[in-house]
């Protein structure tokens, strides 16, 4: 059974080495964060640093360990699914051969384990080197407020090994669901390419956990009589945590209604975009009827997008609130730096998913545009719809991402209604525009240029090698 493991590693490394970009730095953010959280508690032992004055190296980074672990399962399992999918011909020859579903799961665990720490050892030791320059920023940011010291950092190897441990417990969480599906594919109609298949279907777990996330945003709202009964100079502080909170909780309850929107919301829009051009129909028609690749590709770029609004969203509000209010004040952990410091980190794993979820499904693409130049198009044709395609899955990840922005805003505005200061709010659509436009070039560039290679071979061969495979 050990070779049949060593063999089935050997032969899908290529898959996995399109999405290992997402665990090097999940695995990065988890260290980083560990290390950060040691150096802070131990100055505060040490008496170097007051307890009262140690958010930002204890309860930032602690924050950040489960902010990260929510947004790394999300995009671990969107991954994950990509490559279970570009191995569906190997996982059903398995199934011919007399692979138990038990033995399946167990192949696709020890390759997710193995990638997982793999990637640790890169991840690990950036985040060694990064510690140092990540305390000095952050205690330059609150400097002028705060006075605050750089903690001496604390370079020990254990943090880095319980943060190796816990990426792989939250990739094998992540990728569970992803293994029991592998071990139910059908061994015949496993061997071609479905457009679409039923697994997408939100499942019974999956629906269980929207509940949860429903909860925890109901809670958090009722929270709000609690944190604003006895207002202080910390409630603003606190009323913007819980927002940057159902921020993260909006990114995980999309994910899971991923499979019921994304097909709606993508169908919707583009339907009223007037053009002429043929190969906008075509790559619409093509993008959309993906319906499965189409959702996992925009689970980490609506994340992504969210998240940057949010950051800018929620300083705006800030800083529009206190100019409506009249009140010259410091508030104390408030500001653009503490929401790069809560959420820096997780836009950091999203963006990086996304660029690795697009680039693992490039040679599907490849033989989609060899397909279509059979059929006719020209090479311009050919050239514009991998990037029609980018500014699709950015599109429809920005308008989820919205939502993902009002639930935290709407948190903000009902907590200042309860305190002394008056809600405003100033969009900053440069800024936001800026966000959008660096993503959506990320985006296409992900889709677009991993394709050209394929352009020197004749249409037969692209998809005769998408086929073997």
């Amino acid at each position: 059974m050990l070779r049949l493991h060593v063999a089935e590693l050997r032969d899908s490394w290529p898959a996995w080495l399109g999405v290992c970009l997402g665990f090097i730095v999940i695995n990065f953010t988890l260290s980083l964060s560990a290390l950060a959280l040691l150096s802070g508690l131990t100055a505060v032992r040490l008496g170097k640093l007051a307890l009262d004055e140690s958010a930002a190296f204890v309860w930032a980074p602690g924050m950040n360990l489960v902010f990260c672990a929510v947004i790394g399962a999300s995009v671990i399992g969107s991954s994950t699914s990509l490559v279970v999918d570009s191995r569906r011909g190997s996982l059903a020859r398995l199934s011919l051969t007399g692979a138990t579903p038990r033995q399946v799961v167990g192949i696709v665990f020890s390759q997710l384990i193995v990638v997982s720490l793999a990637c640790s050892v890169l991840g690990g030791t950036l985040a060694l080197v990064a510690l140092k320059p990540t305390l000095s920023w952050v205690a330059y940011g609150r400097r002028n407020d705060e006075g605050l010291p750089a903690p001496e950092t604390v370079h020990a190897l254990w943090p880095v090994l319980l943060a190796a441990l816990f990426a792989v417990v939250i990739t094998l969480m992540g990728g569970f669901r992803q293994a029991r599906l592998a071990s139910r594919i059908p061994p015949v109609e496993a061997l071609r390419l479905a457009s679409d298949r039923p697994e997408d279907r939100i499942s019974v777990l999956r629906w269980i956990r929207i509940g949860v996330w429903l909860l925890i945003v109901v809670a958090a709202f009722a929270a709000i009589l609690a944190i604003t009964a006895e207002p202080t100079k910390e409630t603003i502080s606190n009323l913007l945590q819980g927002s940057i909170a159902l921020l993260i909780v909006g990114a995980a309850l999309l994910a899971d209604l991923a499979p019921l929107l994304v097909g709606p919301l993508a169908r919707s829009w583009t339907r009223l975009v007037p053009s002429f051009d043929p190969s906008w129909g075509l790559t619409r028609a093509t993008t959309i009827a993906k319906a499965s690749r189409l959702t996992k590709s925009i689970v980490p770029v609506m994340i992504a997008i969210g998240l940057s609004f949010g950051m800018v969203a929620q300083a705006d509000v800030l800083v529009s609130s206190l100019a409506a209010s009249g009140f010259d004040v410091q508030l104390t952990g408030v500001g653009a730096g503490t929401l790069v410091i809560f959420l820096g980190l997780p836009l950091l794993i999203a963006l990086s998913g996304g660029v690795g979820s697009l680039i693992m499904m490039s040679k599907q693409r490849e033989a989609e545009l060899a397909l279509s130049g059979i059929i006719g198009t020209t090479p311009a044709q050919r050239l514009a719809m991998p990037i029609m395609e980018g500014v699709i899955i950015a599109v429809t990840g920005a308008l989820l991402g919205l939502v993902m922005v009002v639930v935290a805003i709407g948190y903000l505005a009902v907590g200042f209604a309860f305190t002394d200061f008056t809600f405003a709010f100033s969009p900053s659509f440069v800024v936001l525009a800026i966000a959008f436009g660096i993503t959506l070039l990320i985006t296409v560039a992900a889709t677009l240029l991993p394709t050209l290679a394929s352009w020197r071979k004749p249409e037969p061969r692209v998809i005769a090698r998408l086929t073997a495979e």
